[in-house]
């Protein structure tokens, strides 16, 4: 549907003066409310490779990677419905170097790239032995999660001006290959994320390990307890315990016990 046929339209009809999808897609009414789509795929794909299916979908504009819940019991896969246009089950054919010779994060990282959660460095390189930043870190949260994206309203209909952001340093103008302004709002909205200092993310510093096991805490409703009872618990578990801060202790507890992360 589009403002001038609530009804709906034929996506493929292009005659005389219709308008077809694409020339269209600007109008489509937009869904008030986040629905699913189960879609089937080709049978004759073996079990192993479902962490390398995702779904791409086609707004009238051009292709996303909307990654996706493989069910290999009935051969589906799951995503939140984005909006009008066309969705498509593929498996990506190729991975890197960098990748395929990697000691153990292999399936990780090709499941990740694959899902469009984290995208490669260059057209040669997946970048496996960069540094994570805390702005990558936030929008692969948020793409993992499949949150619903929170970052508007803006001044402009391009969304490069926000009205509100919440971070003086995150802005759409500053993008970059591996973090975007609208995933790092949405996890501020959320509480999944919060400032380094007052008003300022930092999205470009080098992530560490307490950094990302308390956004992980928030981002999955993990349980954190008092901070006496994790820092005993951690010390029998790590030689390193006294170097976790005192405010990260109860989120590192809380997500080695849900085994989301290892020492």
């Amino acid at each position: 549907g589009d403002v001038d046929a609530s009804g709906g339209r034929d996506p493929y009809l292009d005659e005389g003066d219709a308008r077809d999808f694409r020339s269209r897609y600007e109008d489509n009414l937009v869904p008030s409310r986040r629905g699913t789509l189960t879609i089937k795929y080709n049978e004759s794909i073996v079990n192993a490779a479902n962490t390398m299916l995702t779904v791409y979908y086609h707004n009238g504009d051009e292709w996303q990677n909307v990654g996706g819940v493989v069910n290999t019991g009935s051969q589906t896969i799951q995503v939140p419905f984005q909006g009008f246009g066309f969705y498509m089950v593929m498996k990506t054919r190729e991975s890197y170097d960098d990748v395929v010779t990697h000691d153990f994060a292999r399936d990780a990282m090709e499941t990740l790239y694959a899902k469009g959660i984290m995208p490669a460095y260059s057209g040669s390189s997946f970048g496996a032995n960069r540094d994570m930043s805390r702005g990558e870190f936030a929008t692969m949260l948020v793409k993992a999660l499949a949150l619903p994206i929170d970052a508007g309203p803006y001044r402009d209909s391009n969304e490069r001006d926000p009205l509100e952001p919440t971070f003086t340093d995150v802005r759409p103008s500053r993008d970059t290959w591996d973090y975007e302004y609208k995933y790092i709002e949405t996890a501020a909205r959320a509480g999944i994320i919060r400032g380094k200092q007052p008003g300022y993310f930092r999205p470009d510093d080098p992530l560490t390990r307490e950094e990302a096991a308390i956004m992980i805490a928030r981002a999955m409703n993990l349980k954190v307890g008092t901070l006496e009872a994790a820092e005993t618990a951690l010390a029998k578990s790590f030689t390193d315990a006294k170097d976790v801060s005192y405010y990260a202790a109860p989120s590192v507890l809380a997500v080695t016990k849900a085994k989301l992360m290892n020492g």
